[in-house]
């Protein structure tokens, strides 16, 4: 997808962009006029990613669903592709993995290799993966996810099968993605992915025993998130930051990143990010009443 001819296209829009790709697909001048009945299903498209952004999962999977039903009521079996790929990436972020593999199984059946929806219907093939603990599968979805040429989403399939290799106890093969990544990321503008990769690489660098370059890491990837204000990976950056201080032997630098990751997990109503930083808290605690 060439991200300068659908300007704005970020990861938020990008099945909408999507959408408007596999429209224009395959054709040569202007495009032909969209029939009411795709309009009608990429509206609703448009809708779900509109409630993601708001936080409304829930409003999302009814219109995904809705513009699922459009879709399959014409046939249009791109359309469904992204819809059901929709569907799995919010089911896989509520927890529902069930329900998600079930969604991106269904989009396997009907999307071939070469189709612009394959990458990320891959990607997401490999996410619902690694959310369930498969990781052989994982690696061989991530692997497909990840176009030979540098495309605008190279960057994040490069992010996902970096974290697979750190996670096989590769940091070799995972910090030359992670690296490619950022690279990747920084030529297309992708801040978000950016801040991704950069926390990557301080992960493979704390799993190498190297807090302080971590720590170097971790730090411009909060810069990012602050400046995007996306307090999920705010509170991430914060608990890897104190991961880094007590590896360095920092307990009252870590505390202070774990009390922060808390207060920012909370305040967004985010309960179990909020658990895992007062349970790291509480560990850090109890190492100095000891």
């Amino acid at each position: 997808m060439n991200s300068s001819r659908y300007p704005g296209c970020g990861v938020a829009a990008l099945f909408f962009c999507l959408l408007l790709v596999i429209v224009a697909h395959g054709c040569s001048g202007p495009p032909p006029p969209v029939p009411p009945a795709k309009e009608r299903a990429m509206s609703w498209n448009k809708r779900g990613l509109q409630a993601v952004q708001r936080g409304d999962n829930d409003g999302a999977i009814l219109a995904f669903e809705e513009s699922l039903r459009v879709n399959r009521s014409i046939e249009d079996f791109d359309g469904i592709a992204v819809s059901l790929i929709n569907l799995a990436r919010v089911r896989r972020q509520k927890g529902e993995l069930a329900v998600a593999k079930e969604r991106i199984e269904e989009a396997l059946r009907i999307v071939s290799p070469g189709n612009p929806v394959f990458p990320e219907m891959s990607f997401e093939k490999a996410k619902v993966e690694l959310a369930l603990g498969n990781l052989p599968d994982a690696k061989e979805w991530a692997q497909k996810a990840v176009p030979a040429e540098s495309r605008s989403y190279s960057g994040r399939m490069q992010n996902l099968l970096s974290q697979i290799f750190l996670l096989e106890g590769k940091p070799g093969e995972a910090l030359a993605l992670a690296e490619a990544a950022l690279e990747s990321n920084r030529i297309f503008g992708n801040r978000a992915e950016e801040a991704n990769s950069l926390r990557l690489i301080g992960d493979i660098a704390l799993a190498e025993g190297d807090p302080q370059g971590a720590e170097t890491r971790y730090l411009s990837a909060l810069e990012i998130n602050k400046e995007l204000a996306e307090s999920g990976k705010i509170a991430t950056d914060l608990r890897s930051l104190g991961a880094a201080a007590f590896a360095r032997g920092e307990t009252a630098r870590a505390v202070g990143f774990y009390e922060r990751a808390v207060a920012v997990s909370q305040g967004a109503n985010m309960s179990a990010e909020a658990e895992a930083a007062l349970s790291e808290l509480n560990r850090i605690k109890e190492t100095l009443s000891h």
